[in-house]
């Protein structure tokens, strides 16, 4: 169409015969602008539900994975690959795919379109674009390391800000402050450092490949001229030519910014897919098996409403040892075996009965408790729920059949309603002010303005030790589970608190399995069973009476205890 305009204008035939090759040219621009509003339109949204069904697919997963995957897994780095990398494979799998069908198809007319002019000014023009694939060769393999160095460094940044903004106020307690801002500069530097060199790549390709462009340009102006001079091609012809290798200067230069974001996305999706590969429960098996009915246990009604009986546990020469690089996506070549925190433990818990857990600090009391509730997977053939193994039984369906309060339960910033109404599931019969006034907590509820709508700041800092810890025990006690698990819950409550929470847990849930673990008898002595653990073993095993009369390490400990109990009362 510019052929003929110009040449028209050249022979002087004035403008009757251009209106045709100028409403060409408009027409042809309102639908290419028609159609790349809906191609961006299809295809940036084509990218966002990618990106969506990634992050929903990662976060199930990450809702399969037991504990020791976070143990192993800084959660820094887990939110670094589940924001920042998805965001890249976001990138490539919108704008960079709509720059690459943009530019093929420019590419394609154009060179038709040149092919059409001159065959000799049409390669003249894209010869020196054979060269990019050389070049963009050695580009992409530089990329490819230098934007790895940018997610490490950037993962190890989001995991120093996580640690440090979690823990502030031990950072300021401790006058640290200093301290954490250098190594905040150590580590920014190392990600500044990588982000320099990608630029620095990048200044270097993306003029080159513009270079190519302009390369081709000045020869086809060269070549082209003196072909006009000898009247071998008109002039209208050399401005279409030079019109439309202009058009391919802006695509060449882009190209730049593609082979970037491609490699980035690659790098990206490595390392989602180091992190999936590292997963120690696979979702694809478990959705496989998700329309299979899940083994009912006795006790348990079809609707799950609630328990007709307790569940029984048996443990058969139970040993145990943390492995933290298990779930490492990258574990170190060799380590030393881990250390058994276990060691062969073999004890019946009786359905409804209640078991109380001591011992020194490091005893291993926390450990058992985790493998009892199923926050650790033990060795086949030595837990047993209503003689059924551990290993014939689903996370999800063991774990449901559990109710675990720890020492330290995670309260969320919400108000103290949602926090406790957590724990309830479809076998709740029970409400939020019932839990609240068996854990002691209602009595608490008068120093907050809106009572249990009143929110909590982030970890409930605006709760006492004490307070925390009846909302964690309120919420557990809603759950109306076959286990009870209490690991050391009372310990932040004062002796008057405990007592009153101790009795309540007697009246409401006799003949419920609970487990205790504490480390003040007191809370312990009324239990069917007491175990003192020592070096990850049973020392001592008996009710409180019998364990007063063997007189040895629980009736020592217990006497301290009961004399110190003494002095702090006079």
């Amino acid at each position: 169409m510019v052929k003929v305009i110009l040449d028209d204008l050249q022979a002087g035939d004035g403008m009757g015969s251009m209106w045709l090759p100028l409403g060409s040219i408009l027409a042809a621009t309102l639908i290419s602008g028609l159609m790349l509003f809906y191609q961006r339109l299809w295809v940036i949204r084509a990218s966002r539900t990618i990106e969506y069904e990634l992050r929903r697919d990662l976060f199930a997963g990450l809702m399969l994975q037991p504990k020791r995957f976070f143990d192993a897994n800084s959660i820094g780095d887990i939110m670094s690959r589940g924001t920042n990398d998805l965001d890249r494979i976001r990138d490539v799998a919108g704008p960079v795919i709509l720059h690459l069908a943009r530019m093929g198809c420019l590419a394609i007319f154009t060179t038709v379109c040149l092919w059409k002019l001159d065959t000799r000014l049409m390669l003249l023009g894209l010869l020196p674009s054979l060269m990019m694939p050389l070049l963009a060769n050695v580009f992409l393999k530089r990329m490819y390391a230098l934007f790895g160095g940018i997610q490490k460094n950037l993962s190890s940044l989001n995991s120093f800000l996580q640690d440090t903004i979690s823990g502030i106020q031990v950072v300021k307690s401790y006058g640290k402050q200093e301290e954490f801002s250098a190594k905040l500069l150590a580590t920014s530097r190392g990600l500044r450092d990588s982000s320099l060199k990608v630029a620095y790549s990048n200044s270097i390709i993306w003029p080159a490949i513009g270079a190519l462009g302009a390369i081709g340009l000045v020869l086809v102006s060269w070549m082209g001229g003196k072909m006009v001079i000898r009247d071998v091609i008109s002039l209208g012809t050399l401005s279409a030519a030079i019109l439309y290798i202009l058009r391919l200067q802006f695509p060449l230069i882009g190209l730049g910014w593609v082979a970037s974001m491609i490699q980035r996305a690659n790098v990206s999706i490595d390392r989602l897919a180091a992190l999936r590969g590292s997963f120690l429960v696979d979702p694809a098996a478990i959705a496989g098996g998700a329309d299979a009915a899940l083994e009912k246990l006795d006790g348990e009604t079809e609707t799950g409403e609630h328990l007709s009986r307790p569940a029984s546990l048996e443990l058969k020469n139970l040993s145990f040892a943390y492995d933290v690089a298990a779930g490492k996506q990258s574990p170190p070549a060799s380590l030393p075996p881990p250390i058994p925190v276990l060691n062969g433990i073999s004890l019946a818990i009786p359905a409804g009965s209640t078991l109380g857990i001591v011992g020194a600090t490091g005893s291993g009391k926390t450990t058992l408790m985790h493998i009892l509730c199923g926050i650790y997977a033990p060795p086949a053939g030595s837990l047993f729920l209503d003689g059924k193994p551990r290993e014939s039984i689903t996370d999800a369906d063991w774990i449901r059949r559990f109710t675990y309060a720890p020492q330290d339960g995670f309260l969320f910033s919400t108000s103290i309603r949602n926090n406790i109404a957590m724990g309830r599931s479809a076998r709740s019969v029970h409400t939020v002010e019932e839990a609240a006034e068996w854990s002691a907590l209602s009595r608490d509820l008068g120093q907050f303005p809106q009572g249990y709508d009143s929110m909590l700041g982030e970890k409930g800092i605006n709760l006492s030790g004490g307070q925390r810890q009846r909302v964690g025990l309120a919420r557990a006690l809603l759950a109306n589970s076959a286990v009870l698990g209490l690991d050391d819950t009372l310990s932040a409550l004062d002796t008057e608190t405990e007592t009153l929470v101790l009795e309540q847990l007697r009246q409401r849930f006799a003949g419920r399995t609970v487990l205790i673990v504490s480390h003040r008898y007191s809370a312990v002595m009324g239990c069917d069973n007491i175990i003192f653990l020592a070096d990850g073993k049973i020392l001592e095993q008996g009710t409180h009476a019998e364990l007063l009369r063997k007189g040895g390490a629980y009736a020592a400990v217990w006497e301290k205890q009961r004399l110190s109990s003494a002095l702090e009362l006079d």
